[in-house]
């Protein structure tokens, strides 16, 4: 399926500047993931778990920052889902097009407790999640973020692409530029002095 319209489009509250935050901070924690689980040890099941670990930990980062009003985590669990404006959202570690986990499109407690409030027949009850898709490049891998919503039949009615931008590195201040200091020249001891030795030249007491 091809992209269509900008989720806010179907659901006001997900405004674009609320979504291009909750993508790009889920990127750059899944980016960083993968840096650090580049060993020679790790695996896909290490990567996979690791990556899905650190986007769980960047949105408790969130939570906590009260710069952040409209974002929070409606729960803690494996199946974390964030409340975006008041939207729920859940992270998927999968291909949005070729979906493999199609268990995650189930509404877990907290969607089901939403859904009763809102009633089934309710047209905003919409269900969302944010696809993080990696294209397995060996070389280099690049990741994609997906908002996808579905209907109660779960077809799919939204499917917008995250435009990437790298977040700023955490070190905002420049080096001073490298100088090199030319090593000391070899100054010549005197023995003769260091042990209280006179030399022929010098004069002695009668």
């Amino acid at each position: 399926m091809r992209e269509t319209h900008h989720p806010s489009e179907l659901e006001p509250r997900l405004a674009a500047e609320y979504i291009d935050v909750v993508c790009n901070e889920a990127l750059d924690a899944a980016y960083r993931a993968i840096e650090a689980a580049s060993t020679d040890d790790d695996t896909n099941w290490t990567l996979g778990t690791l990556t899905y670990g650190r986007v769980q930990g960047r949105f408790k980062s969130m939570n906590r920052n009260p710069e952040l009003p409209w974002f929070r985590l409606a729960n803690n669990t494996m199946d974390y889902t964030t409340s975006v404006n008041g939207v729920l959202l859940q992270v998927v570690m999968d291909d949005p097009v070729v979906r493999k986990k199609s268990h995650r499109l189930s509404p877990n407690g907290v969607e089901r407790f939403q859904a009763s409030l809102l009633g089934l027949t309710c047209d905003q009850n919409l269900t969302w999640r944010l696809y993080i898709d990696s294209d397995l490049n060996p070389d280099g891998r690049e990741l994609t973020a997906t908002v996808m919503g579905f209907d109660s039949n779960l077809n799919v009615v939204c499917q917008w692409v995250h435009n990437y931008v790298p977040l700023a590195s955490v070190r905002t201040t420049e080096l001073a530029p490298e100088v090199e200091i030319p090593d000391p020249l070899p100054l010549r001891r005197n023995k003769d002095a260091e042990q209280g030795k006179l030399n022929d030249t010098d004069v002695k007491d009668e």
